[in-house]
């Protein structure tokens, strides 16, 4: 067998997340689907790096994939992405050992897109567009509440059995706000992120900063001595934007 390490970008406008669902179109699936046009009764296996949810796009994507023939590298890229639909690509692959454990990466950075002013239609898929007067100050004073270890189960997509089999316990090591005119960018850093972690944080610290919720509101629910808060971002301003491991330094 033969396996690769594939960096993969895609528009996750039009699609239900990375993860393979049956009756459902998702990157994964497509990206299995093109596999099987290209090599036909090949064996294969493909594990993404993070399961971005339904309407949430990668610019840094991996995914870990076994083969059990040697393809000729740049050949099969370009029958690969010509089997793809328009709004994912395969940029690169580099072959790895077996050993290799994709969903254990040092570092994944996402970064949440506002824009405080319609954008063009070439571009408004990407950002998250609100005519809200958000308070700067008062948003970074929200989002460094969650820098740190925590345990973001109020803060996450989880439910029933998941809640007692998923660890709730994180860390992010940055959060951080870049503003340029009228677009700001939310940075996230950690290991790892819970399904609808980051939307959630980003939800709450937007209603604090127009003044829909308190400071205390949000430490309350964080500690968990509240119930969560009914806030969450919406898809297209959150980017997978980059996946780390330790051959990348």
């Amino acid at each position: 067998m033969f396996y690769y390490l594939f960096t993969i970008e895609y528009d996750g406008t039009d699609f239900c997340g990375w993860a393979k669902q049956k009756g459902q179109k998702t990157i994964q699936g497509e990206i299995e689907r093109a596999i099987n046009l290209v090599t036909r009764n090949s064996h294969y296996r493909v594990v993404g790096a993070s399961k971005t949810d339904s309407g949430v796009h990668a610019k840094d994507q991996k995914a870990w994939i076994e083969l059990d023939f040697k393809p000729n590298i740049l050949g099969f890229l370009n029958a690969l992405n010509r089997a793809l639909p328009l709004g994912i690509k395969i940029r690169k692959a580099n072959q790895i050992e077996k050993t290799f454990r994709v969903r254990n990466c040092i570092k994944k950075v996402y970064h949440y897109q506002i824009s405080l002013k319609p954008k063009s239609v070439f571009s408004n898929r990407y950002w998250f567009f609100s005519n809200q007067d958000y308070d700067l100050r008062k948003l970074e004073q929200a989002l460094n509440l969650f820098i740190g270890e925590h345990n973001f189960k109020n803060f996450s997509g989880l439910k029933g059995k998941e809640l007692d089999t998923i660890n709730t316990i994180r860390k992010i090591d940055l959060i951080f706000l870049k503003q340029e005119n009228d677009d700001i960018i939310i940075v996230f850093e950690a290991k790892g992120f819970i399904r609808y972690q980051i939307r959630s944080i980003v939800g709450v610290c937007l209603a604090y900063s127009c003044g829909k919720i308190t400071l205390e509101n949000i430490k309350n629910v964080l500690d968990l001595k509240e119930e969560k808060l009914p806030y969450m971002a919406n898809p297209e301003g959150l980017i997978l934007y980059e996946i780390n491991y330790e051959f990348d330094s």
